[in-house]
């Protein structure tokens, strides 16, 4: 893809930045320390900012009655509105792309965060308390944990909107004329159908009636727009629909056999046959083969750097 604004990324301090965890450790990650090289990150451990030293006693989620606590297992002390407030002072301005936490955690832990219920007993699992208050001040913002990022959809998934968002943001921060957001749109056309169509819809009717509105009012409601689009994650059907969409745009290039083929791994893929990560290579062969520029800088087929689907 071409070059690309970095996008910023809240990461949770142990995970290869400093021995900051209960016992003194950090987590060396192969695919977060690849991603490093192409964002900016903001380091931040939730447990050290509340005053915990490094080691410390290790916290739990201990749930009673509905009341979900965040416990020192050696003491009994109960952090959960040092957390809340902690969280909001960090959340409630801060602007990222996307969220890394570290997964298991009772701070950060995104769904697999074990809650302690009476007797010591684990009743479920869920996210940490920190990772809960992100999603609530960051509702639009990708969270994952390292773990679930070695799931290629969930990578493709999450580094697909953490290079849109992070492009949506110096876009529009350095927009000098409405014609710039008309490039903008265009080369997200496909990424942005993949997410929601009626969005697609609603901010193509924006665009199109652009000399109407100032350029702060057109840059304000194409941002909120955008982002409500890119919240909803994109499913098996929703892939199927592009993909068949960008058939459309090739069928009079393909040849008969070229064109059942075409569809042959349209259909393997909405039958779970064949993976997305092949037919969105295959895809991209047709840029290299016809020269198609209209292809060639749509983002849903070179969303991100290439040497990020290495590590899986």
């Amino acid at each position: 893809m071409s070059q690309t604004p970095r996008p910023r990324v809240l990461l949770s301090e142990c995970l290869g930045i400093r021995p900051v965890r209960h016992d003194g450790n950090m987590v060396f990650d192969s695919f977060v320390e690849a991603l490093k090289k192409y964002v900016d990150v903001l380091p931040v451990c939730p447990e050290v900012s509340l005053g915990l030293g490094v080691p410390r006693s290790p916290l739990v989620l201990y749930e009673e009655s509905g009341r979900l606590e965040l416990l020192d297992t050696k003491t009994g002390t109960k952090y959960t509105k040092n957390m809340e407030e902690l969280a909001k002072s960090i959340l409630s301005n801060l602007v990222v792309d996307g969220v890394i936490l570290k997964s298991a955690s009772p701070s950060c832990g995104v769904g697999d965060a074990k809650v302690y219920g009476p007797g010591r007993r684990v009743v479920r699992r869920g996210d940490g308390l920190f990772t809960s208050a992100v999603r609530s001040y960051m509702r639009c913002v990708p969270v994952e944990s390292e773990r679930r990022l070695y799931a290629h959809d969930i990578r493709v998934r999450f580094l697909t909107k953490i290079f849109a968002l992070a492009e949506l943001r110096e876009t529009l921060s350095n927009l000098r004329t409405s014609e710039e957001l008309v490039d903008f749109h265009r080369r997200f056309k496909y990424l942005i159908m993949l997410h929601n169509q009626t969005a697609l819809k609603n901010l193509g009717r924006l665009v199109a009636n652009r000399e109407k509105y100032s350029l702060e009012e057109l840059t304000d409601s194409y941002r909120k727009k955008f982002i409500e689009a890119l919240c909803a994650n994109p499913t098996r059907k929703s892939y199927v629909n592009v993909f068949t969409h960008m058939y459309g745009h090739l069928k009079k290039l393909l040849n008969q056999n070229e064109r059942k083929y075409v569809l042959y791994l349209i259909e393997s893929y909405a039958s779970n046959r064949e993976s997305l990560k092949t037919v969105m290579a295959y895809f991209r062969g047709f840029i290299h083969r016809f020269g198609d520029s209209y292809l060639a800088e749509q983002r849903l087929l070179s969303p991100y750097p290439e040497e990020l689907d290495q590590t899986l």
